[in-house]
């Protein structure tokens, strides 16, 4: 089988990228020829993948998006593959991963946020109009099945696109229970040490781009209360608000407890630091790193609007709260006082997500095409 994966801007450390590497190096593994479609490509491989780089073009945000859109279309149209998933939204996919969830909840989200003029300019913004616009298509037009990575997703793709269940998947994401577990003691010594954290101080973990939306900035306000007033904070991530992230931080006088470490290529030695993982976010159909904390041993504590929510919120595994500050410091201190309990739940929940019974559930839906 000839499987072309398209995917707009690869970056390695973002999370659907770390699923497409390591899918495709498993589907590689087992003989299957894998190509991915990108316009921009910023690092990243798995033995024996093919790329396929489409021409930029188009002069504003959406302008560039249809560009895409055609490029990509042209390239299926002219054949070779047996299969094609897409990471983006367009029409045409044989498969479409919605793992970045569904936009118009998204553009509902952050209006609800910005208030009401920020709302009516998300309603009206090109970018958004034409992305929502390409969701209606993608199911008029009929050939696409959509794979939902959480029961979040898959919910929303019902109410808001009226996706019928026949045309409708969840597989949710993986984690390779390897790679990812619980650090030794050893282990935990040597990263604190690394990082210059104290030995004896609660130590909560961020790790993921997109400062606003996964709530780096609810985080660090959070860290004020009197409740945290020992605890230190990591935070792992590549992103355009870093150095506003960071004079937030100054201001609020607490860069002696919280960490800035930009993009990592290897962020196991921030899980093996850190006692907790903390990731507000706005909207998280399914967070690779969430899935990487609790594998680590790490509770986790993440909003309603997160795919892994239900599954914390059931089995203990950390806890949910809103994105507000005062509600968001009482969950991680709530967590870090339920520290040895809540970890034991955390690695035992992330066995939901063993990375190699995901992938045999892709494989099984890939034969279903054949």
């Amino acid at each position: 089988m000839r499987l072309a994966i398209i995917r707009k801007r690869f970056d390695p450390h973002g999370g659907a990228e770390r699923f497409i590497l390591t899918a495709a190096g498993a589907l590689i593994s087992a003989g299957e020829s894998v190509t991915v479609i990108a316009e921009d490509w910023a690092g990243g491989d798995a033995s024996g993948l093919e790329r396929r780089q489409v021409a930029r073009g188009g002069f504003t945000r959406a302008g560039r998006n249809r560009h895409f859109q055609r490029a990509v279309g042209d390239l299926i149209a002219e054949g070779g593959f047996d299969l094609v998933q897409s990471h983006e939204r367009l029409v045409g996919a044989d498969i479409f991963r919605a793992g970045d969830g569904v936009h118009a909840a998204w553009v509902d989200r952050l209006g609800r946020e910005r208030g009401p003029l920020g709302a009516l300019a998300l309603k009206f913004d090109p970018m958004h109009r034409l992305v929502m616009d390409t969701e209606r298509r993608m199911v008029a037009d009929g050939r696409t099945l959509f794979v939902a990575n959480s029961e979040l997703v898959a919910d929303e793709l019902r109410t808001w696109l009226q996706v019928p269940e026949q045309r409708l998947r969840v597989i949710e994401n993986g984690v390779d229970l390897d790679r990812f577990r619980p650090a030794s003691a050893e282990e935990k010594a040597a990263a604190r040490q690394s990082f210059g954290l104290p030995n004896d101080a609660p130590v909560i973990a961020f790790v993921g781009s997109g400062f606003e939306r996964k709530g780096a900035f609810k985080l660090v306000e959070a860290l004020r209360a009197p409740s945290l007033a020992g605890a230190h904070l990591l935070i792992a991530g590549r992103d355009r608000r870093a150095k506003a992230l960071a004079e937030r931080i100054d201001r609020l006088a607490l860069a002696k407890r919280v960490r800035l470490l930009g993009g990592l290529d290897d962020v196991r030695p921030v899980y093996a630091a850190a006692d907790l993982f903390a990731l507000p976010s706005l909207y998280d159909p399914m967070p690779n790193a969430a899935l990487e904390a609790i594998a680590s041993g790490l509770p986790a504590v993440v909003t309603p609007d997160t795919g892994i929510a239900s599954h914390i919120a059931a089995t203990g595994a950390g806890a949910v709260a809103s994105r507000d500050a005062d509600d968001l410091s009482a969950a991680l201190a709530t967590v870090i006082a339920d520290l040895p309990a809540r970890a034991n739940k955390a690695r035992t929940l992330a066995t939901r997500f063993d990375l190699t019974a995901a992938t045999n559930r892709w494989r099984d839906l890939y034969r279903d095409f054949q």
